[in-house]
This record gives C-alpha cells, sequence and structure tokens, in this order.
C-alpha cells in the first residue's frame, strides 16, 4: 500500500540521514554533498560501482529493520497495519463425494493463497489477501443479496465435524488458511486481517518520496540499523547501541499503547442479551 505524504511518517531517505550520522558515516559522498556518506549509502545521490554492495547491505538492514519495528508495533495493537472490507462474493457450497450442496460431515473447505477449496476442486479465484499474516474477524451473508453480514465465530479448537446449513457460521486459522465446515449454499465472506508491509528500500524507490507507515519511527528503525551495522563489524559498542534501540522502541511502545488506551474495548455481556450482544448477529 502505497503511503502518501506526511508529517507523521518518515522517509527512507530520512532514516538513512539518520543511521549515517549514528555510525559516524555523514562525511562528503559521491556528489561532494555532506550527509551522503561513502559506507551506508543510498541512490538517492548515486553511487560508483564498488559502493553497490554497501547499497545492498543498507537496503537489507533497512528492511529487516521496519520488519522489527512493525512486528513490536503490531503486537501492541498498532492499527496502521490492519486491513478491512476484504470481500468474496460466491464462495462455492459444500462440495464432496455425496454431491454439491449436499451435507457431509467429513467435509471441510479451505481458503488458501492459491485458491478455495470446496471440498473436491480448487477454485483459483477465490483467494486470501496477497499481504495477510492473521485473520482477526470474518462476516458473511447469503449470494447475490443485500442483507447485512453476520459476524462467524472463530473456533477456539478444532472445527467440530457437523452437517453443514445455509451459513458457514464458524472458521479456524491454522496452516495459513481458513477453514470452514461449509454450507450447502453459496455464500459471501468479508474479512478483516492484519496485513504485512512489503520491503520498502529498494532501488528503483525514491528514497525521498517513500514513506514508512510507522508515526514517529525514525529513531527506533535507526537505532536497529546502527545495532546491525556495527554487528557486522564485531563493534564492541553493540551492547551500547542494543541499549539505545530498546530505549527508543519503549518510547514507540508507550506512544502506540496510550493511544490504544483511548479506545473504549468492553467485553460483550453475557447473560441477557442474546447473540447481537455477543456480536453474532442472526445469520441470513
Amino acid at each position: 500500500m502505497a503511503i502518501t505524504p506526511s508529517t507523521n511518517f518518515p522517509s527512507l531517505l530520512e532514516i538513512a540521514d539518520l543511521v549515517r550520522s549514528f555510525v559516524d558515516d555523514d562525511k562528503r559522498g559521491f556528489t561532494g554533498t555532506p550527509g551522503e556518506g561513502q559506507i551506508l549509502v543510498n541512490l538517492t545521490s548515486g553511487v560508483t560501482a564498488a559502493q553497490l554492495p554497501q547499497f545492498v547491505t543498507l537496503c537489507r538492514f533497512m528492511n529487516s529493520a521496519i520488519r522489527e519495528v512493525r512486528r513490536d508495533c503490531g503486537i501492541m495493537g498498532q492499527p496502521t497495519f490492519i486491513r478491512d472490507n476484504y470481500l468474496l462474493l460466491g464462495l462455492p457450497p459444500v462440495n464432496s463425494n455425496l454431491g454439491v450442496g449436499v451435507m457431509n460431515p467429513e467435509t471441510q473447505q479451505a481458503l488458501t493463497n492459491v485458491g478455495f477449496f470446496d471440498g473436491v476442486n480448487m477454485n483459483p479465484e477465490f483467494t486470501l489477501p496477497a499481504d495477510i499474516l492473521q485473520p482477526l474477524e470474518l462476516w458473511e451473508r447469503g449470494s447475490n443479496s443485500v442483507h447485512e453480514l453476520s459476524r462467524m465465530t472463530e473456533s477456539t479448537g478444532a472445527l467440530r465435524p457437523r452437517n453443514q446449513v445455509s451459513h458457514l457460521q464458524d472458521w479456524e486459522w491454522r496452516g495459513n488458511a481458513i477453514y470452514f465446515n461449509g454450507a450447502i449454499l453459496s455464500r459471501d465472506v468479508r474479512i478483516r486481517y492484519i496485513g504485512s508491509l512489503a520491503s520498502l528500500a529498494i532501488s528503483s524507490a525514491d528514497w525521498s518520496e517513500t514513506f514508512i507507515p510507522i508515526p514517529d519511527c525514525q529513531e527506533a528503525v535507526a537505532d536497529k540499523i546502527a545495532v546491525r551495522y556495527a554487528r557486522r563489524l564485531g563493534s564492541p559498542q553493540v551492547a551500547d547501541l542494543n541499549q539505545q534501540a530498546d530505549r527508543s522502541m519503549l518510547r514507540l511502545r508507550q506512544t502506540v499503547v496510550r493511544a490504544r488506551q483511548r479506545i473504549n474495548n468492553l467485553r460483550p455481556e453475557f447473560s441477557g442479551g442474546g447473540n447481537e450482544q455477543l456480536g453474532i448477529g442472526s445469520f441470513q
């Protein structure tokens, strides 16, 4: 997902300039401009053929550091990486040796990254989101309808073998696929999930216009790059740099957690409210 320019999001160039200062590599570079560096260089100002390996190293370090920061923020509930309203319209009914749409408790369906297995056939037109890390919530409704989508239930263990009914009802995430018991009718499904972040530091990107979608993460990312660089050199400063990286990450975590604490997360009541209080709704 492309990130538009924003003062809230740091650019790759800003991170590269910062980490060069951290490791004392902010000298004059390829064009003679102070700050370009001679070791952790990027292509914004050009590099010599001899510096290409260093550029590749910076790309790898930066992508690795961004992924680590993203994981830490994801654990804390940072909402930037939550994707919603991924729609699958017309998932096929359950299929087995008994026929299409016929109840068979031995059958399960699976939504994978290469297609939807209906119990017999793989349907490649229905796939998981390409960037999915973990589904959060699923909703469903009958295909070719305008009914509201009803929330499905995530199984707390294995899917219970049962005869299929008109709705999918429950789901299980295992083996990087979403499994269903299936339904005897075609269903529409909506998915809310945690998405991954593609590698941003690549040679074809304009580093001054490529932004990391994590607000105020400059020090956290730059410190982690510095740790990787020092570790590669066997520097005795690795321990100190690790401590600084931990401090920067702690501050970023605190910012994320405090922002999340403003949201009123109340558990649903379990008495006297019926299905609607549980967030399940009625099936259509």
